[in-house]
């Protein structure tokens, strides 16, 4: 089966954030934290590998928005966490 990059490249993301919706108990603000960080973290892995195998610049040019975007995103969660004296706490959903 043949995909167009771009919609592969939407399915990785789609299913990097798809253990948000699998979490059985409520999440407490901490949990949400660490999982908000480590979604983040998850898409810029995906952006980096995107960026160094990708030959289509299309892809590339989204795959390095992505990365500057969601580092930038989990440097604000970063900055709140430190802010709100909360520290992120690992749990099912984020692992």
């Amino acid at each position: 089966m043949f995909m167009r990059p771009t919609a592969a490249l939407a399915a990785l993301f789609l299913m990097s954030t798809a253990p948000l919706v699998l979490a059985a108990e409520k999440p407490t603000d901490p949990q949400i934290a660490h999982i908000a960080y480590t979604a983040g973290t998850i898409d810029i892995e995906a952006a980096k590998l995107a960026i160094e195998k990708s030959k289509n610049k299309e892809i590339v040019a989204f795959a390095k928005g992505m990365e500057r975007d969601h580092e930038a995103v989990n440097k604000q969660a970063l900055d709140l966490v430190k802010k709100l004296k909360v520290t992120p706490e690992d749990n099912d959903t984020s692992k």
